[in-house]
């Protein structure tokens, strides 16, 4: 297992009912963009006295420690926590970040379709082609199947229609990386409850940041690429 500096927080409520794509945009870019003021702790157990408040320290600092190997910023948007995770393991196109702890996240092709040790947990997710479109950037609808657990160990199934829009090309610089990206809107719904998951894709098909929901009880994540 390779080694990365800190977890990812696994604890409160952020219902995302009626948030429509303006609003979930301009969050999300706030989020991307003020990373200092939103990270109020280091995620985990209680953090050292000597660990950086500043995410953007840590994140320097780690790519300084772990040369050469793949990182991924995560931040919680509800708590500011945050967190740089590595490769835990590789499964076709999903690749799971996990923790010191092993609380984890799994990713495919840069779309989030599981979580464990969050609590709650997303136990799966059935895009429909979601990803093969947003990775295309290519707009169009599918319907994908959220699975989760509830704190009886129950899993619960969530159904959603989901249209796929592409937008503008935007700078993006993160970590190592540093590229033109173009913004993909993949809003879901089911009767009024919805959210809008957003994603910001290279000319390689790459997935470089991107703000996505969890789950009613985990609220939404946030991740960047540091270094491929």
């Amino acid at each position: 297992m390779r080694s990365f500096l800190s977890t990812l927080l696994a604890a409160s409520v952020l219902i995302l009912a009626g948030c429509g794509n303006d609003a979930t945009g301009q969050r999300s870019k706030a989020t991307l963009q003020e990373l200092s003021g939103l990270a109020k702790t280091v995620v985990g157990k209680k953090a050292a006295p000597s660990a950086p408040a500043d995410p953007n320290v840590m994140i320097a600092n780690t790519l300084k420690t772990f040369e050469g190997e793949p990182l991924m910023f995560a931040l919680r948007e509800k708590t500011g926590a945050y967190g740089i995770a590595s490769i835990y393991g590789q499964n076709g196109p999903v690749t799971t970040w996990a923790t010191h702890d092993l609380t984890s996240f799994s990713l495919k092709q840069g779309m989030l379709v599981a979580t464990r040790g969050f609590g709650n947990d997303l136990m799966s997710v059935e895009d429909g082609g979601a990803v093969r479109m947003i990775t295309a950037r290519r707009a169009g609808s599918v319907q994908k199947t959220y699975r989760f657990l509830d704190g009886q160990d129950r899993t619960n199934r969530l159904i959603l229609n989901c249209e796929i829009v592409p937008g503008e090309l935007q700078p993006v610089q993160t970590g190592e990386i540093s590229t033109s990206a173009q913004l993909v809107r993949e809003t879901c719904r089911m009767g009024t409850f919805k959210f809008t998951n957003t994603y910001w894709v290279d000319g390689s098909s790459r997935v470089v940041q991107s703000v996505q929901w969890a789950g009613s009880k985990n609220g939404v994540l946030i991740f960047r690429r540091l270094r491929w």
